[in-house]
């Protein structure tokens, strides 16, 4: 019972990135401030083809409840992005295959599985939710929350009293604020739903240079409304990037397939 909590809180709180493109030349030119911010970051920000973080702990806390896990994740930027969950010495007990239109989860231990898409999040937690937003959001990137691209003349420029910046966006559905560091570094960010209590507040600290990538150790998420909070807390301990990452996707025909309702309330 408490992987499959792990799993499922992980996948819950995860899902609560995008990618970034960079600016056109043509916005290059505009002398507007927060251009020149988000230029900036963009350039700070890890850059990369692929990630393969091969020793992860995990801890998830809801509440009083707290579970500490390893786990390992392997992301093709801009295609897949898998996360197995391991609460015994490397027996991969969860699994979940995420790609740009779908999520596939995978119980082990009761050989069953389940499916779904982004909306799913929309309807039940009024969120927006895409692959690239996730990946954004798991690699310290640059986004606005629902579009492809930046959108430069909808983002605010706040200078904070200790030299930090802030960066306000918000769409229909969502408010996001981007604190950068002095070093162009994003610390965190955080997401708000206008139609529910519903926000997830993402820190990133311990910056190291890894094969030439700027990357976080530490990625603590907080999820939650007003009567629930959970955290997840993740530490890297070995990551490595734009190296040959093979996907293999699980068959599902070992497996029965469930209703992903019935999961969630396990």
């Amino acid at each position: 019972m408490k992987s499959k909590f792990c799993f499922i809180f992980a996948v819950l709180v995860l899902v609560s990135c995008k990618t970034t493109h960079l600016i056109s030349k043509r916005e290059q030119t505009v002398t507007n401030p927060v251009v020149q911010v988000i230029e900036r970051v963009q350039k700070t920000q890890p850059q990369f083809k692929t990630v393969n973080v091969s020793k992860m702990s995990i801890e998830l806390q809801l509440n009083e409840r707290k579970v500490n896990v390893s786990a390992t994740c392997k992301i093709q930027k801009d295609s897949v992005l898998y996360l197995s969950i391991q609460p015994f010495m490397g027996i991969e007990m969860f699994r979940a295959e995420m790609t740009t239109d779908s999520i596939r989860i995978f119980d082990k231990m009761n050989r069953r599985y389940y499916v779904t898409d982004y909306s799913y999040f929309s309807n039940r937690f009024g969120v927006n939710v895409d692959f690239s937003s996730l990946q954004s959001l798991l690699t310290a990137q640059f986004f606005c929350f629902g579009r492809k691209e930046i959108l430069t003349d909808s983002c605010k420029l706040v200078v904070l009293s200790d030299g930090q910046n802030k960066i306000n966006f918000e769409n229909n559905n969502m408010l996001q604020s981007t604190k950068i560091s002095t070093l162009n570094l994003i610390n965190q960010t955080l997401l708000k739903a206008k139609n529910s209590n519903y926000q997830l507040q993402t820190t990133y600290s311990d910056y190291t240079q890894i094969n030439g990538v700027n990357f976080p150790q530490k990625i603590l998420l907080q999820a939650g409304n007003q009567k629930t909070i959970a955290t997840c807390d993740f530490s890297i301990l070995k990551v490595e990037f734009n190296t040959n990452i093979k996907f293999q996707p699980t068959n599902p025909e070992r497996f029965s397939r469930g209703d992903i309702e019935q999961l969630l309330k396990k």
